[in-house]
């Protein structure tokens, strides 16, 4: 089942999505803000598993392929998955011929719409690197606010978080 956007489609990613998936992976300037390198083969592989068997768990949220709706063109990755009990975590990573558009910001705002649709999701929490000035803004713009500083793989992370529904 595919999910739509203003401009964008979502299509939950699977085992036939690992080259485009890859595509970005070992791209440096996509990976800069998320490992802080391009990775290898074998670390991409590692990743992609993980996201495989996260939506072959959970059929309403996980790990989506999002491309353009009118020319079909791949922009990027959205996700919304759990973290813990009611709290769920998005995230998004463009190709660079994609930044600057507010794609980014349109897809957070489709998976912050999306949890509302769960009641069990009560809080979002988006992980972002201090130096990603860009997302830091998009994501107080969306109504996050910084919750703590720490380390996440070994690189610093900044958790931001968005009450969706108090406790």
């Amino acid at each position: 089942m595919n999910l739509f956007s203003e401009r964008l489609c979502y299509k939950k990613i699977t085992i036939a999505d690992f080259p485009v998936y890859l595509n970005m992976a070992t791209n440096k300037d996509v990976m800069k803000y998320i490992t802080g390198k391009a990775l290898a083969i074998k670390e991409a592989e590692e990743r992609f598993e993980i996201m495989i068997d996260t939506n072959n768990k959970i059929s309403e949220i996980g790990f989506y392929l999002v491309n353009e709706k009118q020319t079909g063109h791949f922009v990027g990755l959205g996700k919304l998955v759990f973290i813990e009990d009611n709290t769920a975590e998005i995230g998004y990573s463009l190709l660079p011929q994609y930044w600057g558009k507010k794609y980014a910001s349109e897809i957070a705002g489709f998976f912050i719409g999306r949890a509302r649709f769960f009641p069990y999701i009560k809080n979002l929490v988006a992980l972002v690197n201090p130096d990603n000035i860009a997302s830091k803004k998009l994501l107080t713009k969306h109504g996050f606010a910084w919750l703590e500083t720490g380390f996440v793989n070994e690189l610093p992370t900044e958790i931001h978080k968005l009450i969706i529904r108090p406790s």
